[in-house]
């Protein structure tokens, strides 16, 4: 679910009718703390109306409106058609609301966790495939899934999006596993895991011996 988070053509239309919760410190004064006060993550400030938040105009420029007319340019007309569709009356409707203040950070939010929303939406379909494969197949019973990320994404939090800056937010990341039949062992695994852990666990759960130059614990 990676920046800039644009929705396949069919999902589009999802979470439009949803109104998601701030969080409690979205507007963070960050009081005593100017490191936190410097990153450049803030929706506020650093959330690009174009290349973001997809309200591309002619007659408007950002800093990486180039950069979203390259994602842009790599759909069909078909694909654009559509796109174009769901998105002109959302931007003709925000450059004419003309927002500002903390209603303009308010509305980004919005329209980031929508956005967010649909492409995890999409990650889920094909996770989904992935598994109908296996199980059409008759493999599900002899294979490892894995269901993992980089670092965890802010969704709000501090008035943040993306991920740098070492608060509790963004210091976890999903890890859960389907094992093959036979392995018993299930449930939430209390203990700290890194990614230097997957190899000899991958090995142990392969009934392979785990090299002693490894760094990492299965």
């Amino acid at each position: 679910i990676h920046r800039n988070w644009m929705a396949d053509t069919c999902d589009l239309n999802l979470y439009e009718d949803k109104e998601f919760t701030y969080p409690e410190n979205f507007f963070d004064t960050y009081d005593g703390r100017l490191a936190a006060a410097s990153q450049e993550m803030s929706i506020a400030k650093d959330m690009d109306l174009i290349y973001d938040l997809k309200m591309q105009r002619s007659d408007k420029e950002t800093p990486l409106k180039s950069l979203y007319e390259q994602f842009y340019g790599r759909m069909d007309s078909a694909q654009k058609a559509v796109w174009d569709k769901f998105y002109t009356p959302i931007i003709d409707k925000f450059y004419k609301d003309d927002l500002k203040g903390e209603d303009l950070v308010r509305w980004k939010y919005q329209r980031y966790m929508r956005d967010y929303a649909k492409t995890v939406k999409s990650l889920d379909d094909n996770v989904g495939k992935v598994l109908d494969y296996l199980e059409k197949e008759g493999l599900l019973d002899n294979t490892l899934v894995v269901y993992t990320s980089d670092q965890g994404f802010y969704m709000g939090e501090h008035g943040w999006f993306d991920k740098r800056f070492m608060y509790e937010e963004s210091m976890r990341t999903p890890l859960i596993m389907r094992l093959p039949e036979g392995f018993d062992k299930r449930g939430y695994i209390p203990q700290l895991v890194q990614n230097i852990d997957y190899a000899p666990t991958f090995l142990e759960l392969a009934g392979v011996s785990v090299p002693s130059d490894i760094q990492g614990v299965s």
